[in-house]
C-alpha cells in the first residue's frame, strides 16, 4: 500500500470514530463539539497509527489512543481560539464566534473529558498511557502560558521560543509517536527515542506554521492569520526580526492595527529582505533531518515514519 493510500485510509477511520464520539447530550454541547471535530488534517492521530503500524502494535489500542489525542488537540484549539479571539478554525467559524465564549469553554472542557473517558477503552498499558497523556496536557498548558507571557516581553531568545513550542506544539506530537511505541510494547529506550522524534517534528511543524502564516493565506491555512501578528505573538521569524530591528517590527504592528494589509506587507518585505524567510526554511530542514536520524537507528518494518517527515516538510497549509 502506498503511503498516500495508507494515510487516507487511516484518516477515514479516525473521522468515522470522531463522528460517533459524542452525539447524546444537550444540543448546545453536541453541536459545537461535532462542529470543530468535522475539520482538521488528523496529522497527530496519523502519526500514532503509523508508529504502531511500523512496530506491529495493536491496531485497536492505536486507534483508541489516536482518537483521544485528536480530542486533546481540539480541546487546546477551542481554548486557544478564545484566548486569541480568532474567528476561523479548520476553514469554519470558531466555536466562540459561532456560539459564544461560555459555550466554547464548556465544549472544550467536555472534549477533554471525552478524551479521558475514551482512554479507558485501552486493553493494555492503560495506566502508563494515561499518565503520559495527562503529562502532555500539562505541558501544553505550560506552553500556552509561556506564549501569553511572551507577548509582553520583547527580550525573548530563540532558546526561550524553542522551549515554548516544544511544550505547546511538540509535546503532543511527541506523545503520538511515543504512545504508538508503547502500544507496540517496545523497550522504554525506543519509546523515548520516538518521543524525541515526534517533538522534533512538532518543533519543525510550528516554525513551518509561523512561516506559512507569512507566505500562505487564510483560505489555505483554514484559520485566522491576523491575531498572532497583532497580538505580537513570538514566532521564530519575529524573534529573528526583532534581533535585527525591533523598532521596525513595532512600527509594522502599529500600522497593521489601523491598516492590516499595509502593516503586514511591510513586515513581510522586511523578513524577505533580511533573509529571515530563507533562514526559517533552513531551520525547518535541519530539525527534520535530526528527526530522520533518530529513525536511522531503529529497526522498523516499513518506511512510513520517514514518509511522514516528508508529509510535514511538503505541506503548504
Amino acid at each position: 500500500m502506498t503511503f498516500q493510500n495508507k494515510i487516507s485510509n487511516y484518516k477515514n477511520i479516525v473521522d468515522k470514530e470522531l463522528k460517533s464520539i459524542y452525539n447524546k447530550g444537550p444540543l448546545n454541547l453536541t453541536e459545537p463539539i461535532n462542529h470543530i471535530l468535522s475539520g482538521g488534517k488528523r496529522l497527530r492521530p496519523l502519526l500514532c497509527l503509523l508508529t504502531a503500524s511500523a512496530f506491529k502494535g495493536s491496531k485497536k489500542d492505536a486507534l483508541i489512543a489516536s482518537v483521544a489525542i485528536e480530542l486533546l488537540h481540539n480541546f487546546t484549539l477551542i481554548h486557544d481560539d478564545i484566548m486569541d479571539n480568532d474567528d476561523i478554525r479548520h476553514g469554519l467559524s470558531t466555536i466562540h464566534n459561532k456560539w459564544n465564549n461560555s459555550i466554547a469553554i464548556l465544549a472544550g472542557d467536555a472534549t477533554l473529558a471525552i478524551a479521558l473517558i475514551h482512554l479507558n477503552r485501552l486493553t493494555e498499558n492503560k495506566n502508563l498511557i494515561i499518565e503520559h497523556f495527562n503529562y502532555a496536557l500539562i505541558q501544553v498548558c505550560e506552553g500556552q502560558a509561556l506564549d501569553l507571557a511572551f507577548q509582553y516581553n520583547m527580550d525573548i531568545s530563540e532558546e526561550d521560543y524553542i522551549s515554548m513550542i516544544d511544550k505547546k506544539t511538540g509535546y503532543i506530537i511527541g506523545l503520538c509517536s511515543m504512545l504508538g511505541s508503547i502500544i507496540s510494547k517496545n523497550d522504554n529506550s525506543i519509546n523515548i527515542k520516538l518521543k524525541k522524534y515526534g517533538i522534533l517534528i512538532g518543533r519543525a511543524f510550528q516554525i513551518q506554521d509561523d512561516l506559512l502564516e507569512i507566505t500562505s493565506n487564510q483560505n489555505k491555512m483554514g484559520k485566522s492569520l491576523k491575531s498572532d501578528f497583532l497580538l505580537n505573538k513570538k514566532t521564530y521569524l519575529t524573534i529573528k526580526a526583532n534581533s535585527i530591528n525591533s523598532n521596525i517590527v513595532n512600527k509594522c504592528i502599529k500600522t497593521a492595527k489601523n491598516d492590516f494589509n499595509l502593516g503586514f506587507s511591510k513586515y513581510k518585505n522586511f523578513l524577505v529582505e533580511n533573509g529571515i524567510v530563507d533562514e526559517s526554511i533552513q531551520k525547518i530542514n535541519g530539525i527534520l533531518a535530526s528527526a530522520r536520524s533518530i529513525l536511522d537507528g531503529l529497526d522498523m518494518n516499513n518506511k512510513y515514519l520517514y514518509e511522514y517527515i516528508k508529509l510535514i516538510l511538503n505541506r503548504d497549509a
